[in-house]
Order: structure tokens, then sequence, then C-alpha cells
């Protein structure tokens, strides 16, 4: 597989910042009664949400609205929000054998020159498995934690809150539009992060919520940096059409193709060629 050289030299230098999507959660496997488990997807948690709300098919509310309008419903529905939460607690906890087992979050923890993690994943699959496979590991959820840091450790940013602080997450479509104003203590510390740093994208999909935002970050903060020569970003996408390719560059954006339907294996070598093995 060919991979940009670049990664392994922004890497070198300790100038890489990985981002993790919900598509990195569900590279992990496990079993619970001889029923495969996979980690949650984006469309598993609307569709929860629509089932509390009492409908049997999702799609009849998809029909009227995007999935951050249905999650925006649920909210002003007053429905128990923490529903939703232990449904996420309850169903989606892999054994430590499965994270540990896991060949992407191994190869993320062999990151030894990333200090700073990103991830807009409300599960604790990465720090949990960084701490079996022995990678210390801070978790910044709110700005109090910014600050708590021990030497040694690698700080790993909820940027969209976790189920351990359901008032910072990011699930509504009211939530998206509160932080496009780019005006939040975790906006200040992304675009600090974003300094001199070049930023690898690994689990998320074109049609991901998060992916307009987080690149509008991107292409804000380095629209007038003229003089940059090499790519500030990449994103991993599998099998991407013209229409992805000429999108993403108009945003600096630079996508690794992933001509395979085996994404766990792909971005497993491309940890490994960033590491240099």
């Amino acid at each position: 597989m060919s991979f940009p050289k670049n990664l392994r030299d922004v890497y070198a230098e300790g100038r890489l910042l990985p981002f993790i999507g919900a598509g990195i959660s569900m590279a992990v496997e496990w079993k619970i009664n001889e029923e495969l488990r996979r980690g949650p997807s984006w469309s598993e948690l609307v569709e929860k949400a629509a089932n509390l709300l009492g409908f049997n098919d999702p799609d009849l509310l998809r029909v009227r609205g995007t999935d951050l309008q249905i999650l925006e419903y649920f909210k002003l529905k007053n429905v128990n929000s923490t529903e939703l939460t232990n449904w996420l607690l309850t169903e989606f906890q892999p054994p430590i054998e499965a994270l540990k087992g896991s060949t992407i979050h191994k190869g993320l923890s062999e990151l030894d020159k990333c200090k700073t993690f990103y991830t807009t994943n409300f599960d604790s699959f990465l720090e949990n498995s960084f701490t079996s496979l022995g990678r210390s590991n801070k978790i910044i959820a709110k700005e109090q934690d910014m600050h708590r840091v021990q030497n040694g450790e690698c700080e790993i940013i909820k940027f969209h809150g976790d189920l351990l602080n359901p008032d910072k997450m990011v699930l509504s479509e009211a939530d998206y539009e509160k932080r496009l104003a780019l005006s939040t203590e975790m906006d200040y510390r992304f675009k600090s992060d974003l300094l001199n740093r070049t930023v690898l994208f690994l689990g998320y999909s074109f049609r991901d919520p998060n992916v307009s935002y987080l690149f509008r970050t991107i292409t804000d903060q380095f629209k007038s940096n003229n003089g940059i020569q090499e790519p500030k970003a990449y994103i991993v996408v599998k099998n991407p059409s013209k229409f992805e390719k000429l999108l993403f560059k108009s945003r600096h954006i630079e996508i690794i193709p992933a001509e395979t339907e085996n994404m766990t294996e792909f971005i497993s070598e491309l940890l490994s060629f960033i590491k240099g093995k």
C-alpha cells in the first residue's frame, strides 16, 4: 500500500495530531452469548433514540428530518436522556481483551511521539485500550481537566464530551449550531493545537455530521497560511469518488484512499507506516 511520506515525517517531528471517529470504535469486536458485537455507530445511536420515542422504524422519522434533527426532537420531548446514555454504557462495554486485541487501538497507543489525541466518540474505548496497553493517559472532557496532566501522560481530548460528562455532549442539531460559533474552551484549545500540526482523521465518513464542522475549523484556521506547502490534514476515505476528492481538497485536506473492504487492516498498516515499521 502507498501512504503519504509526509505523515511519517510530521510524526517523527512530534507534529501529528490524530482525530478519532466512530469508525475506530466500530473496529472493536467481541461476543456476548455467541453474538458478535461491535462498537457503537452514529446511526445506531439515532435509531435507539427513535425507538425510545416510540418509533419502531427510525426511517419514518428520517423521511421528515436529519439525524441531528431526530436527536433534537428527542431532547425537546423531554425524554429522560439517561436512557440513551445508559444504553451506551451497558450495551457497548467490550472486555479488556477485545480492546487489547484491536490492532488499530494497539497501533494508536504505540504512537509515542503523539502526546495529544482528539476524539468525537462518547465511549471510553480509546482511553481504556490505552490504559490496558500500558499507555498512560489523561481524559480532557472539560476546561477544568486541561491543567491536570501529569508527566508522561498523553492527553485524550473528548471533543464532543463523553458519557461521564453528559452536559458536555454535542449530540443534537442545537448542540452543533452552538459549536459552529467556535467559541467554547474546546474550540480554542483545538485551534491552538492546530498550530504547526498536521491532523490525521481516522474513522470518519464523508456524511459524518462531525466532518463539516471539523473541516470548517481546519479551513478557517489555515486559509490565510498561503506559505504552507504541506497538507494540514489527512483523512482516510474508503473508495473515494471525484466528488469527495475535490471537496476535501478545497478544504486543504488530502484524502488517503482506502481501496479495500478491510478498513481495519488498512488503518493498522497506515499506523505501522507512520511509526516507520
